[in-house]
């Protein structure tokens, strides 16, 4: 498997801390749930103890979603304001929309209004044989005003939301389906952006910490799989750099239109945002003045403070709460499996070289935000290249991220990288950064350039690509990137994971109206060169969805059904032959939902919604609903 073993070698140019890291995090960390005891511990042996090539009986096996992406009920009983909310209503152009004379159509006010349908979520869940539910609550629905207190024994809890939870948790219980909750999933309460700007301040850890305690100690009793926050990289990254994307809209590549000296002819619903609260990135920071143009390095800073308010979280439930709920906590990252560049005629050296260049992307891209939670400080290769620009943990934090997620890891996965070393116009390399010339934009130039050969319309990769081209612009289908994925983190945190991995995240959308690439011959000559036919992965135009045609593939998704089949292989393979201790699979998404800045244009669901004719929002399960609760059945042992 030529793909695997380059990736398996590009492992070997790991920078690791001392060799004994992994068993100083592992007695650090207090991992105190029994086997027994705790529904998402299956032990550390299960890798090796089932027959047959399947997955073991104890996998955990569901679907995930989010609290803005599906609830809706955006303003009822007591829910406050997210940031998603706040901008998605005065920026609404920053979302696509089919149909904007529906004011809803650009944001998540009704959404699927699974916050009145919980129940026909659970028919959907029984048809894929769920055994976990992945959901997340929404901070702003049980503390308004983002900051959650207790005063004599009683906490200011937005109790409507809070009983909302307890419904959603109790009727998964009844259904046996166990629920695994995410605290954070990019819905910030607006009013801790508008109070210190949110992630950008270092109190937001704190706020967090007391957030996720409330959570802890209401739900504790009967959620024993808790996800402190989910991608952390997109959340930074696409809120406060790129864009604009994702809430707040604080982008770097444009200024504010809103700031112009002339507004005239100027549309003011779209583009980057400027208002925001005073901020101060720690304690020892000057306080940014409040409505200011987006900052240089605002991403890295709000990424250096998310992963503190992890640490926190976790410090609370494990000082306070874990031995007698015997639960299990860790966070969510994303990142795609980094593949070596290959061409016909490459010399060993070349491809050597790329190797180690998948492994320095890799930890670019997901060791940032992994090897805090597990070593307790940022990769060496991301901190020397990045120089003065990269936020330093004081020695106080990195006790408190160290071993942080190691109970379990979640990983959610889609789309794959390319890496090679940059190459200047004649061909040869671009020299890494020395330390006078160390810079993010340096080090991001060097480590993780792009996952393409080039960049297209709509931001598409220009072929050839790792696989066809999907329907989401970012994501192509190309199936082993996830067994190379878990292999890394297999190797990388080896001894210090205690709960395996599971995968949190895993879909594609259908090639569709807005992007898609039927007959890519290019792709398909690149993967013929080197051997790999298969990989090409094309297809015919009449698999791209029609939206008028329920008889298509809108319902009969066969691209997402082969795209399930490709990737769960490939997952059964590495627990199966390759050792790694995979726990669970949430694939992404349940049912069509709001796709953040796509709006609901894009379909990752494997469950039918029309959001503008049907005022019911019926479920009408797709085939890959169907094919995913058949897949169980056949490649997990039943008990």
């Amino acid at each position: 498997f030529a793909t695997l073993l380059a990736a398996s070698a590009a492992k070997k140019c790991i920078v690791k801390p001392a060799a004994d890291a992994a068993a100083d995090v592992a007695s650090d960390a207090e991992v105190v749930a029994s086997d027994e005891e705790n529904p998402l511990d299956n032990g550390e042996d299960s890798a090796d103890d089932t027959p047959k090539g399947k997955l073991p009986s104890d996998f955990k096996w569901g679907a995930a979603t989010a609290a803005y992406q599906v609830e809706g009920a955006w303003n009822e009983e007591g829910r406050g304001e997210s940031v998603w909310d706040h901008f998605t209503h005065l920026y609404p152009k920053n979302v696509e929309s089919g149909d904007r004379s529906n004011k809803d159509s650009t944001n998540g006010n009704v959404a699927c209004d699974s916050y009145h349908k919980f129940d026909e979520d659970i028919k959907m869940m029984k048809i894929m044989n769920a055994n976990h539910y992945r959901f997340s609550i929404s901070w702003s629905r049980l503390f308004p005003d983002g900051q959650a207190k207790k005063v004599d024994g009683e906490w200011n809890v937005n109790e409507a939301g809070a009983q909302y939870y307890d419904m959603v948790i109790d009727t998964l219980l009844d259904n046996d389906i166990i629920p695994l909750a995410t605290l954070y999933h990019w819905d910030l309460p607006y009013a801790l952006h508008e109070k210190y700007g949110g992630w950008l301040d270092y109190h937001s850890q704190f706020d967090f910490a007391k957030y996720a305690e409330f959570c802890f100690e209401r739900y504790g009793d009967r959620v024993k799989g808790w996800i402190t926050i989910n991608e952390p990289w997109v959340n930074c990254v696409a809120g406060y750099k790129n864009g604009p994307g994702k809430a707040p809209y604080r982008c770097t590549g444009e200024a504010p239109r809103k700031l112009a000296n002339d507004t005239t002819g100027l549309d003011l619903e779209g583009g980057c945002s400027y208002e925001i609260g005073p901020s101060q990135y720690t304690k020892d920071s000057e306080v940014l003045p409040a409505n200011r143009p987006p900052q240089k390095l605002e991403d890295v800073w709000c990424s250096h403070n998310i992963l503190l308010g992890h640490a926190q979280a976790v410090k609370v439930y494990r000082e306070k709460f874990q031995k007698e709920q015997k639960g299990l906590i860790g966070i969510t990252i994303d990142g795609e499996a980094q593949i070596p560049w290959e061409e016909p005629g490459m010399s060993e050296e070349e491809y050597e070289n790329n190797k180690k260049y998948a492994n320095l992307a890799a930890e670019f891209r997901i060791g940032w935000y992994s090897d805090p939670v597990m070593f307790g400080d940022y990769p060496e290769s991301v901190k020397q290249r990045n120089g003065k620009d990269m936020p330093v943990f004081t020695d106080e934090e990195k006790k408190l991220l160290k071993g942080s997620s190691s109970d379990f890891l979640g990983w959610n996965t889609y789309t794959s990288h390319w890496a090679a070393q940059v190459k200047n116009e004649d061909g040869s390399y671009v020299e890494p950064p020395t330390d006078e010339e160390a810079s993010y934009d340096n080090s991001k130039r060097d480590m993780w350039d792009d996952n393409c050969k080039g960049r297209g319309d709509g931001w598409t990769c220009i072929p050839p690509t790792l696989g066809s081209q999907a329907g989401s612009s970012w994501n192509t289908k190309y199936g082993p990137t996830i067994r190379v994925g878990l292999n890394w983190f297999s190797k990388r945190y080896e001894g210090i994971i205690k709960n395996g991995i599971i995968i949190t995240e895993n879909g594609c959308a259908q090639p569709n109206y807005k992007v898609s690439r039927a007959n890519d011959q290019v792709t398909l000559d690149y993967w013929k060169s080197i051997g790999k036919e298969e990989f090409a992965d094309t297809y015919d135009e009449d698999i791209i969805e029609d939206e008028s045609d329920l008889e298509g593939t809108l319902i009969h998704d066969t691209y997402r059904i082969d795209w399930y089949k490709q990737y769960l292989e490939n997952l059964r393979l590495a627990y199966v032959e390759d050792g790694v201790d995979v726990r669970g699979y949430m694939a992404w998404s349940l049912v069509d939902n709001f796709e953040w800045e796509n709006g609901y244009e894009t379909r990752f669901g494997m469950t039918y919604i029309d959001f503008y004719n049907d005022k019911d929002l019926k479920r009408v399960p797709k085939d890959s609903l169907t094919f995913l609760g058949q897949w169980y059945l056949d490649n997990v042992e039943q008990e």
